[in-house]
């Protein structure tokens, strides 16, 4: 039941989104549109914010089933974070504000950086590596992408074959091995 809530609760904010800003929706159009009370919203959430975030990992997890594991190109994964956030655009620009940046980057660089660890992974160096490297490493690559990603949306997401992720990618290919190695030797 509690999970069906959540999830009504999701689709009301995103129905919300789909016409106005974020800044232009409060708690009570939520619910009203939901048929539950406040407290519920309460029960569930923080805030409108905390409801952004998670209809945010949602959308992405129920995409990520098929679309994203090790066994798939990592930029492949990444164009295909970046067409599902251009799929849902309306939704995302009207959501997205100076106050849930950080909500938003946060969301992207935990799936990116699980997309970078797999590929770290694939270099013969990466099993020389401790462990907290590796994830230091995916996590720095992540957030560079997630900047990324984050200027795009602030420019307004027009269409993502522009986005310049082919430039991005041959920076990332290029440099995961040196990196790699350096940490490797500091070992």
């Amino acid at each position: 039941m509690r999970h069906t809530t959540k999830e009504a609760l999701a689709e009301a904010f995103e129905g919300l989104l789909e016409k106005r800003s974020i800044d232009k929706i409060t708690v009570k159009d939520i619910v009203t549109e939901c048929g539950v009370n406040r407290q519920t919203f309460y029960y569930h959430f923080r805030d409108i914010y905390d409801l952004m975030e998670w209809a945010l990992v949602k959308v992405i997890e129920t995409y990520a089933g098929p679309n994203f594991s090790v066994d798939k190109d990592w930029q492949e994964q990444i164009k295909q974070l970046f067409h599902l956030f251009y799929l849902h655009r309306t939704v995302l620009l009207h959501g997205y504000d100076a106050t849930n940046r950080m909500q938003y980057e946060r969301v992207v660089i935990k799936w990116v950086t699980q997309m970078m660890r797999g590929r770290i992974d694939t270099y013969p160096q990466a099993a020389q590596v401790p462990e907290e490297k590796k994830e230091f490493i995916s996590m720095v690559y992540a957030r560079g992408c997630a900047g990324f990603l984050l200027e795009w949306v602030e420019e307004g997401m027009p269409d993502e074959r522009h986005v310049r992720l082919d430039d991005y990618f041959i920076m990332i290919d290029g440099s995961i091995g040196h990196v790699l190695d350096k940490f490797r030797q500091s070992s």
